[in-house]
């Protein structure tokens, strides 16, 4: 039966912990999320809080209720606006495509033309090429015989 080496960490686990065996499993650790729910509790939380700190200001409720009503108008009138932003330049975006679109539509049909052609004169001098690389690859081989010959010249294979 062979023995088991026993190292410098094993003994001092030992010393450390009495019921340790270094052939026992250690606990897993538990898996952290990575889906940013930290991240995610962090903004609720400071949402929450500041909500909270507004309404238990020190000012009257009737006062805080107004600022409330000022700020969200003031929100929705700046999300309004955005928005409107964004309509206005995705027609710009989109009139910018049509004409992209029209000015491409003849360089396409050029582009495809040319391949159609360069794909002709491949099949056409695909066999010359072809044959041309396979007595390229026969002379090769023919030197490499030729120069293993030459150099295993009286040596005997065992």
């Amino acid at each position: 039966m062979a023995e088991r080496r026993v190292n410098m960490r094993d003994i001092d686990r030992w010393q450390d912990d009495v019921n340790y065996h270094p052939r026992a499993r250690r606990p897993r650790r538990p898996k952290v999320r990575k889906d940013g729910s930290f991240s995610k509790g962090l903004l609720w939380g400071g949402a929450i809080g500041a909500i909270l700190g507004i309404l238990f200001a020190p000012d009257k409720g009737e006062n805080t209720r107004k600022k409330i009503k000022k700020t969200a108008k003031e929100y929705e009138d700046r999300g309004k606006e955005a928005l409107e932003k964004a309509k206005v330049e995705m027609e710009k975006a989109k009139e910018k495509y049509e004409k992209l679109k029209i000015k491409a539509e003849p360089i396409v049909e050029r582009t495809k033309e040319k391949v159609s052609e360069i794909k002709e004169v491949v099949e056409e001098n695909k066999e010359p090429v072809l044959d041309a690389l396979e007595n390229f690859a026969e002379n090769i081989e023919d030197e490499a015989k030729r120069i293993k010959k030459r150099y295993f010249k009286g040596t005997r294979r065992k």
